[in-house]
Parts: structure tokens; sequence; C-alpha cells
């Protein structure tokens, strides 16, 4: 195979990449009315209930200002409560509500699942090289100054009706 091709296979693995991590999305949203990361993260505090906001940005490899906001809406939504940490009142620990298992229930596994599980099986070489080659892409492109905590949807695919507060607020 010559390089033109090789370049057109890469290409096109992405781009299937993309399409099935945005249809898969699309699917969550249509079903349950949030967004992949909100599953992700319903999905985390299933399996592991009481943790902290940090703690739990570690589990999604967000940032803690991203999982805030996440957590913010689920809450508006009745689906994640806040309670004081009783080893540390100055700490916050999140859980599922009633509410918050029914929903996840009907939802399918979130993308980010199977794409971990993928990578983790992955020989930890070849892991580290998928990784720098995907950097040194990303330095190369209009990527490089994208911020991607996370697989958010559209501002414009997310219901008006959770109780978002509007940015000025926040």
């Amino acid at each position: 195979m010559g390089r033109d091709q090789e370049v057109a296979e890469v290409v096109n693995s992405l781009r299937r990449l993309f399409k099935a991590i945005n249809e898969y999305s699309k699917r969550i949203f249509k079903r349950t009315g949030l967004s992949g990361p909100q599953v992700w993260a319903l999905t985390v505090l299933a399996n592991e209930p009481a943790l902290s906001h940090g703690e739990l940005a570690e589990r999604l490899f967000a940032h803690r200002s991203t999982v805030t906001g996440i957590v913010d809406r689920l809450k508006d939504r009745g689906m994640v409560a806040r309670t004081t940490d009783p080893d540390d009142r100055r700490g916050i620990r999140l859980s599922l509500t009633a509410r918050g298992h029914r929903v996840l229930k009907k939802s399918p596994p979130p993308v980010q699942i199977g794409l971990r599980r993928a990578l983790e099986r992955l020989p930890t070489a070849q892991l580290r090289r998928l990784r720098r080659m995907l950097q040194a892409v990303v330095q190369e492109t209009a990527a490089a100054g994208v911020e991607a905590p996370f697989f958010e949807p559209e501002v414009s695919e997310r219901p008006l009706s959770v109780g978002r507060r509007s940015r000025s607020k926040r």
C-alpha cells in the first residue's frame, strides 16, 4: 500500500470513529435527554457511589470545572445528589438519586466506556505509540487549540428545559 493510500485509510478510520461516537451520542440523547458525558457520569457514580467532584473528574478524564457543570445539570434534573462528606465536613460527596438510577437503566452505555475498553486492550507499547502519534497529529493541525475534555454534544442538541443557568450567572 502506498503512502497516499495509508493516509486515506487513517483519515477514513478517524472519520468512522468520529461518526460512530456522534451517532451513538445522538441515540443516548434521544433516549434519555442527556449527553454522553452526563450518562458516563451517572454510570461512574452508579458503580462508585459517594465520589467527590475531583474523584469523578479523574474517572471521567475531565477537568473539575467540566465535571462541575455536568453535575450541576444532573442535580438540576434530580438525578444526582450532593451530600456533605461525613469524614470531612468541607467535602462534598456525589450519589445517584432514584431518578438517576431509573434514567441510567433505560440508557445505552456511554460511548466512552467502549472506547476506553478498546484502548485498554492494546498492549502498553502500542497504546503509548498511538498516544504519541495522535498528539503529533493534533500539534500539526488546528486541533492543537481545541479544548476537548469530553465528548459533549453541541449546545443546540441539549434540552432547553433542564434548568441550565446561563454562563453569565455562573
